[in-house]
């Protein structure tokens, strides 16, 4: 296990600055995953820290010993790439062991260690298999092994789901995370997936335009957003303007109370499409807006409703029971969201949480 610091790192193509005084401490044994849209820096940061690009500023230290100036074959990382680069010529077991022949690892324990790994990933009975014999799931495991079997301090991953079906990459996700336990090596994963963040990190670091604009546990990242970027951007929310004044906001002409201490002002308010349910809610704790349905889409556990309020439109997400099923655009409903549930930023392009 191993910790992994990022210190000022700036990184800059022509006009183009690809990252911006990135700075991260990345916990020994943790699984760490790098979010965000394409063209954010999430994989020029970790090919950074890689050695496959050289940062312009700034410092990278693998245990409080740099490697920033290191060549990539000296950094002591394993990498599983987003296209497996599976050698086409290398039988499956000659894939996994080619990085342990560059470190000249004796044959025997080479045969050991290959053998050991390939049962781990559940590849030992395709070990001489080519890699044309495998599906895309089998051949990602051996890209897996092949950066695991050289036994790393730190594993890198850059969207190495993102060429699978939905339903593998599910699986392949749950085994990579366990794998990651297992081992208890320092991971830092690249996706653009929200839910797949969500799902395997210890720790999320939201990236755009070449800043860290959160770093935080999924659970902080999907409930107190640091601003509206990663409100919008991780998972589905509602926008609301409002208006602050004496200690309450209005929403199209609805009153809701404020946290104390909020300057009077424009704000805009979130709230997830599942803290929004059908029906009139209580109003002393309870925000309650009429509207009509524009939409109604069955998503299996869920139903899906998009909702136009006096110029609102909201998306709820409700629990598929027969009387929603059956609703049609153009129907009047009303719908209620807890005080509670909502959180308020500034009315800005990038507004910052404010409580």
């Amino acid at each position: 296990m191993a910790r992994v610091r990022i210190t000022d790192l700036k990184k800059s193509y022509g006009e183009f600055t690809a990252l911006k005084n990135i700075s991260l401490d990345i916990a020994s044994g943790s699984f760490f995953t790098l979010l965000g849209p394409s063209g954010c820096g999430k994989t020029t940061l970790l090919r950074a820290i890689a050695g496959f690009h050289i940062q312009d500023a700034g410092g990278i230290y693998v245990d409080d010993t740099s490697i920033g100036d290191r060549p990539a074959h000296l950094r002591d990382v394993g990498m599983v790439f987003q296209d497996y680069a599976v050698f086409p010529h290398l039988s499956v077991e000659d894939n996994v062991a080619f990085g342990l022949r560059q470190r000249k690892v004796p044959a025997e324990e080479r045969r050991r260690r290959v053998a050991e790994i390939l049962e781990i990933v559940q590849l030992g009975a395709l070990a001489k298999r080519m890699p044309h014999q495998l599906s895309g799931g089998q051949q990602q495991r051996v890209g897996l092994a092949r950066a695991l079997v050289i036994r790393p301090k730190v594993l890198l991953m850059d969207e190495p789901l993102s060429n699978l079906d939905a339903k593998l990459r599910v699986e392949l996700r749950r085994d990579i995370r366990g794998l990651q336990r297992e081992f208890g090596i320092t991971t830092v994963y690249v996706t653009h997936d929200q839910e797949e963040a969500l799902a395997i990190s210890d720790q999320v670091c939201v990236m755009y335009g070449g800043v860290a604009q959160q770093v935080a546990s999924p659970w902080d990242i999907y409930s107190r957003a640091a601003n509206l970027f990663v409100a919008t951007f991780v998972g589905s929310n509602n926008r609301l303007k409002a208006r602050l004044a004496g200690g309450h906001a209005t929403i199209a002409g609805a009153v809701l109370p404020a946290p104390a201490g909020l300057a009077d002002g424009a704000a805009i308010l979130t709230i997830r499409p599942e803290k929004v349910r059908l029906g009139a809610g209580d109003p002393a704790r309870e925000l309650t807006l009429a509207g009509t349905v524009r939409y109604a889409m069955f998503i299996g556990r869920e139903l899906e409703l998009g909702v136009d309020c006096g110029g609102i439109a909201l998306t709820a997400l409700v629990p598929p029971e027969t009387h929603a099923v059956g609703l049609q655009p153009g129907e009047a409903v009303e719908v209620s969201m807890s005080h509670a549930d909502f959180s308020f930023y500034e009315d800005t392009d990038n507004g910052r949480l404010l409580a």
